[in-house]
């Protein structure tokens, strides 16, 4: 906060150049972080208007103005002596305006992924929470990016031309900082499955890997799942690099139009990474006793999961960008939007997980099983005895 006081300070030493600082900065009392700090550029802003400055006479009523209203916050005359003594050099009020402007970025852009946060550590989060605030952070960094000057369609890593405020520039002239490239959503393998589900298994809260065990099975017994959820559904939201194989292996044979049974599955997943001899004898178990119909649901739920640990993990990298030191707000903001697009597709995808299936509704009908239901001639079951059974 000793920038913000440096401002005050040097706005209350020389009131006169309120008016080309706000037409340089374009600064406003809510860039400020400290509320006494709001209320008080607020003051300033609103009591500089009232008063002829270039007279003495203007000077004093301006400045008893002030006293009286911050005796009306619990402060006193002292307490602006003290704000004006922490300004070393009033003439720098440029400087110091472009260096609140920062701050006030940076903040903005982590209480906004905090949201995301703290949404996505529920234990249901919500879809239409998670686009609620994921439209909000977009409207604050248009907002963010128009101040500083950001091409909207500029994302970290891709070189964008990046320059800050008028005033940054006159106040630095620097130019701005080389930007980072943030690590790619690549293949399976590249993404390293270890590192991915540590929040995950975190999330998970212990629960073993039962329920994705079931999936796969009730996907080889009922091919037909395979189109509800193929859309949705990829092979990173496994816990581990065999499930994730033994999911790619379904998905391709079924596009290839080949038949689907465990052993064809566990052959086919073998090509790419070794299935042990436990992970594959208990796959095949666990075919043999599936129950088809079960896969969107199960589906879902580890979607689910997976999308939030996701949303968790970008929101916090994006908090450790803009509270850097070196971050400068160019690249922070280049840097949410580069996030914002991985969060918004996952969200897409998430929606998509929720719309209703053929397996949601009352008419399912699962594949036919070896054994068939007989066909009954109404003639003949209108003479069958009430507790006669009907020959097989």
């Amino acid at each position: 906060m000793h920038v913000e006081r440096a401002l005050l300070g040097s706005l209350l030493r020389d009131p006169r150049q309120l008016r080309q600082l706000q037409h340089l900065t374009k600064i406003e009392p809510g860039d400020f972080g400290d509320s006494d700090h709001v209320r008080l550029m607020e003051a300033i802003v609103e009591e500089t208007g009232k008063h002829d400055l270039d007279t003495i006479d203007g000077w004093n009523a301006l400045r008893q103005a002030l006293e009286d209203f911050a005796t009306s916050i619990g402060h006193d005359g002292v307490w602006l002596e003290e704000m004006a003594a922490a300004s070393p050099d009033p003439t720098q009020s440029v400087r110091y305006a472009v260096m609140v402007l920062e701050g006030d970025t940076r903040r903005v852009i982590a209480h906004h992924a905090q949201r995301l946060i703290e949404a996505m550590a529920t234990k249901t989060p919500a879809v239409e929470t998670v686009d609620e605030h994921l439209d909000a952070t977009r409207k604050v960094l248009s907002r963010l990016a128009t101040r500083w000057k950001v091409d909207p369609s500029a994302r970290a890593g891709a070189s964008p031309a990046l320059t800050a405020p008028n005033a940054a520039t006159a106040a630095r002239n620097q130019p701005a900082a080389d930007q980072s490239t943030p690590p790619s959503a690549g293949s399976l393998l590249q993404r390293g499955l270890t590192a991915l589900r540590a929040p995950f298994q975190e999330r998970l809260g212990g629960v073993t890997h039962n329920a994705e065990d079931r999936l796969l099975a009730s996907l080889v017994a009922d091919p037909g799942q395979i189109a509800e959820v193929g859309a949705w559904l990829q092979a990173e939201d496994f816990t581990t690099p065999a499930r994730a194989e033994l999911y790619t292996a379904i998905v391709a044979l079924d596009q290839r139009g080949e038949p689907l049974d465990a052993i064809t599955v566990v052959f086919e997943a073998s090509r790419d990474t070794l299935i042990s001899s436990r992970q594959a004898d208990r796959f095949i178990a666990r075919c043999h006793k599936a129950s088809p119909g079960q896969a969107v649901a199960l589906a879902r739920d580890l979607v689910e999961k997976d999308i939030a640990a996701y949303v968790q993990r970008e929101a916090k990298r994006i908090v450790t960008s803009v509270t850097s030191t070196n971050a400068r707000p160019p690249e922070a903001i280049a840097t949410a939007l580069a996030a914002l697009d991985g969060l918004d597709g996952q969200a897409e995808r998430w929606r998509a997980s929720r719309r209703v299936t053929a397996s949601d509704t009352m008419t399912y009908q699962p594949p036919a099983a070896a054994y068939a239901p007989p066909s009954i001639d109404p003639a003949a079951a209108a003479g069958t005895e009430p507790n006669a059974r009907t020959s097989l």
